[in-house]
């Protein structure tokens, strides 16, 4: 579109029209008293921008309308999809895909318009993932609570803890760690005590969730 148009008359008066229809506030996020900028969802060729209907146009505030043309990241709409508090512990500095800073506690987040990126626990919180941000550092929190615990107590081969109602036992069988949990016997093995006292958490967990 030729941005001389926009310097016409006939624009003015037809993106004042558009403003006063809507109240002087933005169509998506409801802001007033900001810039407000007149977004035409698409273009027919041969006609110029005030050439289309006023219910056809939006009126957006300058964040929503970047948002709008991919200029910067949508606040909704994200899920986180991994975090590098799975494992509890920090990657390679990558650039935050939000606000280009260096970040090492990385959140892998989606969106069904923009894919997969990379965004730091702050960002991911301000992209409408503050509650799973949260979560997952509540959670990060009580397994570390969890595997430190003065509870365990050591047994002739391995460790025993009463956590929330569960009885749980971490032993050694032929260089690898098993579990129990009350009277049920875990069929995977793992190669340390800790991997097998984070599965005990997992267990215990996943059960008092349901």
């Amino acid at each position: 579109m030729n941005s001389q148009y926009y310097r016409r008359h006939q624009w003015f008066d037809f993106r004042e029209e558009c403003l006063k229809r809507v109240g002087y506030e933005c169509e998506r996020c409801g802001k007033k008293d900001v810039i407000l900028q007149v977004h035409h969802p698409e273009y027919v060729n041969g006609k110029k921008p005030w050439e289309y209907s006023h219910d056809f146009c939006e009126v957006l505030c300058r964040g929503c309308h970047a948002i709008e043309h991919g200029i910067i990241l949508p606040k909704e709409g994200w899920t986180v999809l991994c975090s590098d508090l799975d494992n509890n512990e920090p990657s390679e500095p990558v650039p935050c895909a939000n606000c280009g800073i260096d970040v090492t506690w990385h959140f892998v987040i989606y969106h069904p318009e923009w894919g997969e990126t990379i965004v730091g626990s702050e960002c991911a919180e301000n992209l409408s993932l503050g509650s799973e941000v949260v979560r997952m550092k509540s959670y990060q929190r009580r397994m570390k609570t969890f595997l430190n615990s003065p509870r365990w107590s050591k047994t002739p081969r391995g460790w025993k803890i009463l956590h929330k109602d569960y009885s749980a036992l971490v032993f050694e069988r032929n260089g690898s760690y098993k579990i129990k949990i009350n009277d049920d016997w875990g069929t995977l093995t793992f190669k340390t005590p800790n991997e097998a006292k984070q599965r005990v958490f997992e267990v215990i967990e996943s059960r008092i969730e349901k």
